[in-house]
């Protein structure tokens, strides 16, 4: 019998009422155990954005789950849906993409810089235009297809948007938006994209992403860190732009 969850004890006032997409979400039960880390996609303070995080499982509902974030506090009521395991991360290799968390990131694509047995893993990833590294709390290979945490292309505003699934039924596919809203997007509409760590070359023909404007068509033209950023040309009337790896895909 699952463990009920207790509402948290608090003199702070009551949080604002969750979005709409919230209420739309289905109902299903954990697929969590209490005690394990999972990722999941939490309110920000004000109700209507959202990110995903890391967290560790409390208490079950029948179709809700109470975790703790990573500043140790409790988390009441967190639809199910929204709440996933996480992957391996002994599967990682030096050069492969991954989705990596730390403690003061939410959920990221990055291509892993450094994977030795005994040290810390690291983690290269674009930082509003520069690349760092970082040792990550957890990562684990990108996720391919149309379930929780792999990122797909759907139209947005008369775009081919992108982002990560968050939820999902046999219908609907609930999609995380590079704005932190939750989208819901008929499943039939959402395509599976193929994220890969590839090394690309001068010449060469990509579909490039940035939130504003989605993916455009474009050529690689020059090579500004080997298998992490390129300059992608759009033609004589557009500069050309840099772009980190995990925003290319092959046409």
């Amino acid at each position: 019998m699952a463990a009920p969850i207790f509402p948290a004890i608090s003199g702070e006032p009551r949080a604002a009422m969750p979005p709409r997409w919230v209420s739309s979400l289905p109902r299903v039960k954990p697929t969590v155990a209490v005690g394990s880390t999972a990722w999941a996609t939490l309110l920000q303070p004000g109700g209507e954005l959202a990110s995903i995080a890391l967290v560790r499982v409390d208490a079950l509902g029948d179709d809700t789950v109470a975790v703790v974030d990573k500043t140790r506090q409790r988390r009441d009521g967190i639809p199910a849906a929204l709440v996933h395991p996480v992957g391996e991360t002994r599967n990682l290799r030096e050069g492969s993409l991954a989705l990596f968390y730390t403690w003061t990131t939410p959920a990221w694509l990055g291509r892993v810089s450094h994977s030795v047995a005994g040290d810390e893993l690291r983690v290269a990833y674009d930082a509003a235009g520069v690349t760092r590294e970082t040792p990550v709390d957890h990562a684990e290979p990108v996720r391919s297809g149309i379930r929780p945490l792999a990122e797909v292309a759907y139209r947005r505003a008369g775009v081919s948007s992108m982002g990560p699934v968050v939820a999902l039924d046999d219908e609907r596919v609930f999609v995380l938006a590079g704005s932190g809203h939750v989208e819901i997007v008929p499943r039939k509409e959402v395509v599976p994209l193929d994220l890969q760590a590839r090394e690309f070359a001068i010449g060469q023909t990509v579909r490039a992403y940035r939130w504003a404007t989605g993916f455009e068509r474009g050529t690689v033209a020059r090579v500004v860190e080997p298998g992490l950023r390129y300059e992608v040309a759009f033609g004589p009337q557009a500069p050309p732009a840099s772009y980190f790896i995990a925003a290319l895909v092959l046409p």
